[in-house]
């Protein structure tokens, strides 16, 4: 019995074990971890004097061109060939450097290049530019300004990449560059925030003010004279890749201050069609994947920081591997394969790891001529290297994948979405998609709804209402609240009334759930007697066993104030199941920043009930003393649960909105529940014992001259508490939140970075974390992280160990305001620590909090 059961076997253990899946090996010159069969090698590590890669390309000769971030310019590099030794670097003269300031660092290198119709194409944070070498005398002498960008950071544009039909090129931008002058749109230019109930300011202040339509893909002529954009709602891709089919990718990032929060988003695969709208928002008002005006995740991946992507089509990997998306991740310093699975005209995805090294903050990717797969580590002045990835095992034929099995759906979605650009079609446009508003598929339903939506309205607002099939009218109704006016409220409303969710399936209850959102925030609140009609229709249903459907339903009754809304939403809240967020555990548990976000999420509350909680935040009518002590309560417990920087400004946001709409007689009877949870109290922290230093970079470095070893982690952990470290930083999951998370800088920096982020914090501050001057019109000034930005008033946090703390001023009297170049955090924290607290503290910063870390050996 034994052998037959190995018989049976042995054909797939044969087939795992010529794909190599399970076996891995160390690579010990690179320290990088990939598949048998596979070898790493690491070129050329960058000096000092060239900067920190952070972009790359390949010429028509094979050599690459690179980037730094900063100031450093523009290099060529020759590679080594027929197993010769060494890489020939050159740098590039006449590149254009227009830089802005960044703390201490002036920022202006290329984010992207790509080589296509005899000239390189290159993205700054200011233009994107047309180079060319006009002579052939192999250097470039022509620099052309193609259109003027709206800088954003590191949310600026990124990556270039030439079309499917190699007439144009794609640029693919992050959510701080707001689209160039002149750029049309494949979707509609009607964008709004979308948001139901009114959205929470991120209490970290990031992406303030920011609005729709976020991160964006264009199309560009070659000339760069047409921009259109085809695609938004990102939040910060960095890469955009084709697959053989021609169809589109990119891998977005996550917000890790929303960790724990429900509208927290994982980095994700997108696949990009034409008029795609991928519903990144700002703050709460960020939208959940399943809304109807959307389109989904070909996979959501977890936390991390997407940069390169790359099919391996042109590779010389082995044949299982050329149909695969290699995707990149920054923090955890991997490479991952996705594997696509048709879905009906669009696509699921399988996630697996390729490779992985510690540190290896890889920051661009391009498969090369020869087929081999190259990549540089660098970006934020960090240290940088050049590698490749070869195939150096036996090769393995086989048949290369080819995804044909849907493609008269793809056909039918690219047959409706040439009605996407700028009202071709007109009426007989609208003849041809309607049907498909109807159709099973998602994509198929978004096409059509985008190709009437870029005809004119009078050419099929009358059909909207006159509707009987119930999806086509549903998404329809949708098309009408986003270009109809307030005049259609109520016509829209009666509408939707004569469906009822016993008659829909999933995905079209969801559907109308979206319609009567987009049709309260878009074309105004209804009377008294159309609510109550509303209720009537949906409080029968609530709550219906499906968490996505009891979401949508709690908002919308949450906004019309349903009597029985808050009774049924605290009966889920002591019940519901909690919400899995996606993570890869292995690539997590690999990394001190990692153990702290798994650590958070098992401290997490149920993300469902802060959504209940946050819908529940302005109801007024149907509250007993029993649910506000209940609500109140869970709240406060809340509030000393783990999640992301954000997440317990949230939670006090959500609390601080319940607190405003209580009376006097209400807020009593709970009086102990609304006491204030205070933050962290410096005046109980540690001191060093001294004596002062005053420690500059160069005499703080000289400490690190040997090996550090027998270092003292107790007192490295009291240093860290002792320079207030602790008050803003989050580090093995404890501490403040105003500054960024300090788990993973052993895998990211070096012992001088390090030192230069504490003794000159002004050098390199990253856009999430900087400061705002506010003038004012009287000549009054306030200086401090601006948390939020409305209609009615501004809001800066001045105390950076306290971001509860804040100075707001109407917002008419506000004059101007102006990035700061100065770092909240103070300078020389460290000062008044001796020589052996500093490398104790340096010692605990560089372990991630592992008491068996080398650096304590020896004691």
């Amino acid at each position: 019995m034994v052998r037959i059961r190995f018989l049976l076997l042995l054909p797939i253990l044969l087939h795992v074990f010529a794909r190599g899946e399970s076996r891995t090996r160390l690579d010990p010159d690179t320290g990088i971890t990939l598949p048998e069969g596979f070898d790493a090698e690491i070129l050329y590590e960058v000096p000092a004097s060239q900067g920190s890669w952070v972009a790359m390309a390949f010429d028509p000769k094979g050599r690459l061109i690179v980037s730094d971030q900063d100031d450093k310019g523009v290099f060529r590099v020759t590679l080594p060939e027929n197993g010769a030794s060494g890489v020939r670097v050159e740098g590039l003269p006449g590149f254009p450097y227009e830089p802005i300031d960044w703390g201490k660092r002036k920022v202006g290198g290329a984010l992207g290049f790509h080589y296509a119709f005899e000239s390189l194409y290159m993205t700054t944070m200011k233009g994107f530019y047309r180079v060319r070498d006009t002579n052939g005398d192999d250097a470039f002498d022509e620099f052309k300004l193609l259109k003027r960008l709206n800088h954003g950071y590191e949310h600026s544009a990124h990556s270039i990449i030439e079309t499917a039909d190699g007439k144009g090129l794609y640029l693919v931008s992050g959510n701080f560059t707001r689209t160039p002058e002149g750029t049309t749109s494949l979707q509609p230019p009607v964008w709004k925030e979308d948001s139901l109930l009114s959205p929470l300011p991120d209490p970290m202040g990031h992406a303030v003010g920011l609005k729709a339509p976020g991160g964006w893909i264009c199309r560009i002529s070659p000339d760069g004279s047409d921009w259109k954009m085809i695609a938004s709602g990102f939040r910060n891709a960095v890469d955009i890749a084709l697959n053989r089919e021609g169809e589109l990718f990119t891998y977005d990032s996550d917000l890790e201050f929303d960790i724990g929060v429900p509208w927290y988003r994982p980095t994700r695969v997108n696949h990009v069609v034409s008029g795609a709208e991928f519903g990144w928002r700002s703050s709460s008002a960020k939208w959940h994947e399943t809304f109807a005006d959307s389109l989904g995740a070909v996979i959501n991946v977890g936390p991390g920081s997407p940069t390169g992507i790359s099919f391996g089509h042109r590779s010389n990997f082995p044949a299982e591997y050329q149909d695969k998306l290699f995707i990149c991740d920054w923090t955890f310093g991997t490479i991952c394969t996705v594997e696509l699975e048709e879905s009906g005209a669009s696509y699921t995805g399988r996630k697996k790891e390729f490779l992985h090294g510690k540190p290896l903050n890889i920051a661009a990717m391009r498969f090369g001529p020869d087929g081999a797969m190259y990549f540089v580590t660098g970006g934020r002045t960090t240290a940088s290297k050049l590698y490749r990835i070869r195939h150096t095992g036996k090769k393995v034929d086989g048949p290369v994948r080819s995804l044909l099995a849907n493609q008269k759906l793809r056909d039918l979605r690219r047959w409706l979405e040439k009605c996407h650009d700028g009202g071709a079609g007109g009426t007989e446009a609208v003849e041809m998609a309607w049907p498909y508003l109807a159709h099973d598929d998602r994509h198929i339903r978004y096409a059509a709804r985008i190709a009437i939506e870029n005809q004119g309205l009078e050419l099929w607002r009358d059909r909207v209402l006159a509707e009987t099939n119930p999806r086509a009218a549903i998404h329809a109704i949708i098309a009408l609240c986003r270009h109809g006016d307030e005049s259609l409220g109520d016509r829209v409303i009666d509408r939707l009334g004569r469906f009822s969710l016993a008659d829909l399936g999933g995905e079209d209850r969801l559907a109308l759930l979206r319609a009567y959102s987009l049709c309260f925030s878009r074309l105004g609140r209804p009377g008294p007697d159309q609510a109550a009609d509303v209720i009537a229709s949906l409080d029968p249903f609530y709550p219906a066993d499906d968490d996505l459907l009891d979401a949508e339903l709690c908002r919308v009754l949450s906004f019309l104030d349903a009597p029985a809304v808050v009774e049924k939403t605290i009966g889920l809240m002591k019940r519901t199941r909690a919400e899995a967020v996606s993570y890869d555990k292995d690539m997590l548990d690999r990394h001190e920043y990692g153990d702290a976000i798994l650590n958070m999420m098992a401290n997490t509350p149920n993300t469902r009930n802060i959504h209940y909680a946050y819908c529940l935040r302005r109801v007024s009518r149907g509250w007993s003393e029993e649910s506000r002590r209940y609500y109140f309560g869970w709240l406060n417990e809340s509030l000393i649960k783990d999640g992301g920087r954000s997440f317990s400004g949230y939670i006090r946001a959500i609390r601080a909105d319940a607190v405003e709409q209580l009376g006097a007689e209400e807020a009593a009877a709970v009086s102990e529940l609304l006491k204030d949870i205070g933050a962290i109290d410096l005046s109980a922290l540690p001191m060093p014992k001294g004596p002062p230093v005053a420690w500059t970079v160069e005499s703080a470095m000289k400490l690190f001259g040997a090996d550090l070893s027998g270092r003292d982690f107790e007192n490295g952990k009291k240093m860290f508490s002792a320079g207030r470290c602790v008050a803003c930083h989050r580090f093995g999951g404890m501490g403040g939140v105003s500054g960024p998370d300090l788990g993973s800088v052993g895998n990211r920096f070096a012992i001088r970075d390090i030192l230069v982020a504490i003794i000159e914090p002004s050098v390199s501050i990253s856009e999430q974390y900087l400061a705002s001057s506010i003038i004012l019109k009287d000549g009054g000034l306030l200086y401090g992280r601006l948390l939020y930005h409305n209609d009615e008033e501004i809001a800066v946090a001045p105390n950076p160990f306290n971001y509860a703390e804040l100075s707001k001023v109407p917002a008419d009297q506000v004059e101007k305001i102006e990035v700061s170049q100065t770092s909240m955090m103070p300078p020389g924290m460290i000062s008044a620590m001796n020589a052996e607290e500093v490398k104790d503290l340096i010692a605990y910063l560089l372990s991630g909090g592992d008491p068996e870390h080398g650096a304590f050996r020896g004691r």
